[in-house]
């Protein structure tokens, strides 16, 4: 692109003297000035040489003598003036010997009056107005310059290097170069497509006088591209030979944006109308108008012929029958002065068909010519498809009343309406050859539908718009149907008129009805669903207290003494009613997530006798309690089932015969084929059920009269056998009991029969396997280490709970922290082989805690386990997804939080 000229840097200035530094005598300040290389000169107040050190004689190439004018310096004696008006920067024409050259010329006032210049060589301009000062024509050129954001720029052919202003910097987008930059680095920025373009029209400006005007893209240091013009002429010395070319250049990528888009947007609205048949036409007063393709083909009008005038137009192609009309309708709005206009017409084409067409036109009323312009639209294709339409709804309508649907019809002119028997049927009256009347119709309608009804259809009437409804209509008999209602108007040469249709929609708004019942059902149920959740964590937390220290209790020695053996009796009483009330809050929670669909089911083949072998010892001392034998029948095959889910079921069983039994007697599990499915039978010989226990067996929270303290009383909750059921019938299975009252009872679990049953012999087959421990926890079973546990939780009873219980395992080191922020720094310090992470802390929750120690590269393979009173399943789920390594539920059952300990550690290292 384009350049200007080298402006030298100034002087830097010297540091200024400070009140303490001793004052320069004359003698010294001359000799600074004498060997300075700036051309300087002291001009006293009459205008006259006072002193010139040499770096000035130098550059004027002339012996400079005190007392000579300073006008007898300048070509031009206004520029004497101009400099001695102290202007900060101007440009005087001095004399070098007899020739003349330009110098860039400062000049400053001095305290005791006269002024000091200082000079410096600067290029000649091209041209300089003979009756202006020349400081006057270049702050005219300065001011232009920058309010135009012109560049500025020369090209030195000698040396091939361009120097620009500070505009055509701001083009380049670099920073400003003070000796230029070579032609070849000026290229670069130059569009690889332009640059042949560029380097022509230098070649050009080279061969031909004038300017030279070029435009081209240049590259900017972001990558984007800036469409610049340039104008370039040949500077030549005094001989006429070549020396540079000046030129100016200006960013015209705005509007070059500008004119692409409306090329575009000319270039996309001339295709549009093409494509959809669209004429367009264009006309000025005095000049000829325009005619688009499909405005030419419309009319058959030839590639070549001129448009008509408006009135050649009105003779030649509009319907005899509308000209006149037309005439008149647009002289008329011509008169109004309106902007626009619209009109239907139809036009005749040579070979005598007709088409119709709808036409939009404006005025532009501007301050010279007004312009008229306008689209055409052909409609005849649209006329014949409505009316093929309308032909189609008169055989749909005609069909639709074998289907059940009844059709009207009113004439909007006349008020005339006709009605098939159909819409007497559906409003449950005879049918008769007239349409009810308005009073009778609205008698039919259901009256809180009639208000509605009747303005809204009245409103679509009015207006023309298509119409749809429905609404309750109330037969003779007082049943009440829902009717579905649809009609369209339509216009024709006989007028207007609309048809509708009526059909009876009562069995669709009944379902959803039901569907509507059945999601606030849904949402009470999920409601239920959170409020069992939040009570089971606030009940869970208590018991945690009540049942760990009960335990603790337990486990202290009595040492045989009475007191103590009491004692002890009481706090096993604690204990059982806790379990007693964990039960019934787990029962309620199985129950509400099978309720809600919330719980998850992952069936798979489930071998019966590995199944049977892991639930029996859930019995615990049950058995030996109520003194109830247990009889193993043959248990072959698998099942199609979730194996937790159905061993929970199984357990519900075993534990109802032994409960309801009587001493001695027996309960016998079995399983049997039975087609394709495998029934799992537990009977027992106990006290069986009469007919009316039978009917509420499966109610939830009914003890079938076996509450309270009576001789018949068992202790339980009553919502057992509702879970069995819904987990059976989750799994896709069913529950079948047969009883009678004082000989026992039969429960049968009825499920698909399993196609491949899995290898027996070990508990893989119906359990997930177990995550494998990380190094450092698998290989510690065999080492003497102490290791370091992290409990995170903010209850000081629970944190009591598990020290107490840890001082059984001397080998571990506890640490707690009070919430989660205190807990992430102390695993960072500790860096801890465990930690147990409650998952309600009152800072963050405990899957924050969790990311925020995963960030942490020596916490990354740290086990986390959840230790938490959220005990809903999908609680657990979202735990294990995020990445804890297990989720243990509060409260803790001492015997098994120890086993897992002593799974993840080994055994305490007094017993290793």
């Amino acid at each position: 692109m384009p350049p200007q000229h080298d402006t030298p840097a100034a002087t830097p200035p010297a540091p200024p003297l400070t009140a303490g530094d001793p004052a320069p005598t004359a003698d010294a300040a001359w000799a600074l000035l004498d060997e300075a290389p700036t051309a300087l000169l002291h001009i006293c107040a009459a205008g006259r040489l006072q002193y010139a050190n040499p770096a000035a004689c130098t550059l004027l190439d002339t012996d400079l003598r005190p007392g000579l004018p300073l006008a007898a310096l300048c070509l031009d004696p206004r520029d004497a003036e101009v400099l001695m008006a102290a202007k900060p920067v101007q440009r005087a024409l001095a004399r070098q010997g007899t020739a003349g050259r330009w110098l860039d010329a400062r000049s400053r006032p001095l305290p005791a009056g006269g002024w000091v210049l200082a000079l410096q060589p600067a290029h000649a301009p091209t041209e300089v107005a003979g009756d202006s000062p020349l400081a006057e024509a270049q702050s005219a050129l300065a001011l232009a310059v920058d309010l135009g954001n012109i560049a500025i720029w020369r090209h030195d052919l000698a040396t091939q290097r361009m120097h620009y202003n500070a505009q055509a910097y701001r083009v380049l987008d670099i920073p400003p170069r003070p000796e230029g930059l070579s032609i070849d680095e000026v290229r670069h920025f130059i569009h690889p497509d332009d640059l042949p373009g560029v380097v022509a029209s230098a070649e050009r400006a080279l061969r031909q006088p004038g300017p030279t005007d070029m435009q081209a893209r240049y590259r900017r240091a972001d990558g984007s591209w800036r469409q610049v013009m340039t104008r370039r002429v040949l500077q030549r010395d005094a001989d006429g030979h070549p020396q540079a070319f000046i030129g100016v250049a200006m960013d015209v990528t705005a509007q070059h944006e500008e004119q692409r888009q409306a090329a575009e947007t000319k270039r996309r609205f001339v295709q549009a109308t093409e494509a959809a048949g669209i004429g367009y036409w264009v006309a000025e007063r005095g000049g000829k108008p325009t005619w688009n393709a499909p405005m030419r083909q419309m009319f058959d009008l030839s590639k070549g012929e001129p448009p008509p005038t408006l009135q050649a137009w009105l003779d030649r192609c509009v319907h005899p029958e509308d000209r006149a009309h037309v005439q008149r309708n647009f002289e008329a709005w011509l008169r109004s002065r309106h902007p626009s206009h619209d009109l239907t017409l139809r036009a005749m084409r040579p070979d005598g068909s007709v088409r119709h067409l709808s036409t939009h036109t404006r005025i532009e009323r501007g301050p010279d010519n007004p312009v008229m312009f306008g689209i055409v639209i052909d409609l005849t294709e649209r006329r014949s498809a409505e009316q093929a339409l309308r032909a189609a709804e008169e055989s749909v309508a005609l069909a639709a009343r074998g289907a059940g649907l009844g059709a009207w019809q009113l004439d909007l002119q006349t008020g005339a309406a006709t009605w098939d028997s159909q819409m007497w049927r559906l409003r449950g009256r005879a049918p008769e050859s007239r349409a009810m009347s308005e009073a009778e119709r609205a008698a039919c309608v259901h009256p809180e539908d009639w208000v509605w009804l009747s303005p809204q259809m009245s409103a679509a009437f009015r207006s023309g718009a298509p119409f749809e409804s429905e609404f309750r209509v109330v037969w003779p008999d007082g049943q009440v149907r829902w009717l579905a209602s649809r009609s369209v108007e339509i216009r024709d040469e006989g007028g207007r008129r609309r048809i509708g249709v009526n059909w009876d929609v009562t069995d669709k708004r009944n379902a959803e009805e039901a569907r509507r019942e059945r999601e606030i059902a849904l949402g009470q149920s999920r409601a239920k669903s959170r409020f069992l959740a939040r009570m089971s964590h606030e009940l869970r937390t208590p018991l945690n207290a009540v049942l760990g220290f009960a335990q603790l209790l337990l486990t202290e020695p009595d040492g045989g003494e009475p007191a103590a053996l009491a004692r002890r009796g009481r706090v096993e009483h604690i204990r059982s009613a806790g379990q007693h009330l964990l039960a019934l809050i787990n029962d309620v929670l199985d129950l509400s997530s099978l309720e809600s669909g919330e719980l998850r089911i992952a069936l798979q083949p489930v071998a019966l006798a590995p199944l049977v072998a892991q639930t029996l010892p859930m019995l615990g001392d049950l058995r030996e309690r109520h003194g109830v034998q247990l009889q193993l029948g043959a248990l072959e095959g698998c099942v199609l089932a979730d194996a937790t889910r159905l061993r929970q079921a199984l357990l519900n069983l075993l534990t109802n015969a032994v409960k309801y039994n009587r001493p001695g007697g027996t309960v016998r599990i079995e399983a049997l084929a039975q087609g394709r499915q495998r029934v799992l039978r537990v009977s027992d010989n106990g006290r069986g059920m009469d007919a009316e226990q039978m009917r509420h067996l499966f109610e939830p929270f009914n003890r079938l009269g076996r509450h309270g303290d009576g001789p018949d009383a068992v202790e339980g909750s009553g919502i057992g056998l509702a879970i069995v059921k819904a987990l059976l019938e989750r799994m896709g299975g069913r529950v079948q009991v047969e009883s009678e009252a004082g000989v026992g009872s039969v429960f049968e679990l009825h499920l698909a029969d399993g196609e491949q049953a899995p290898a027996p012999g070990g508990a893989a087959e119906n359990e997930v396997p177990p995550t494998p421990l990380p190094p450092a926890l698998a290989d510690r079973g065999s080492r003497v280490v102490r290791a370091t546990l992290l409990y995170i939780e903010d209850n000081p009873v629970n944190a009591l709970i598990i020290r107490e219980l840890l001082q059984r395992r001397p080998d571990l080191q506890l640490h707690v922290a009070e919430d989660g922020a205190r807990g992430v720094l102390m695993a960072q310090a500790l860096e801890p082989d465990l930690v147990l992470l409650d998952m309600q802390l009152p800072d963050m929750d405990g899957f924050e805690v969790l990311r925020r120690l995963r960030m942490h590269s020596a916490l990354a393979q740290v086990p986390v386990i959840a230790l938490s009173a959220n005990a809903m399943p999908e609680d657990i789920e979202r735990a294990l997804a995020a990445g804890m390594s297990d989720y243990w539920t509060k409260p803790l059952d001492f015997t098994a939080f120890l086993a897992s300990l002593e799974a993840l550690f080994g055994p305490p290292a007094a017993a290793a």
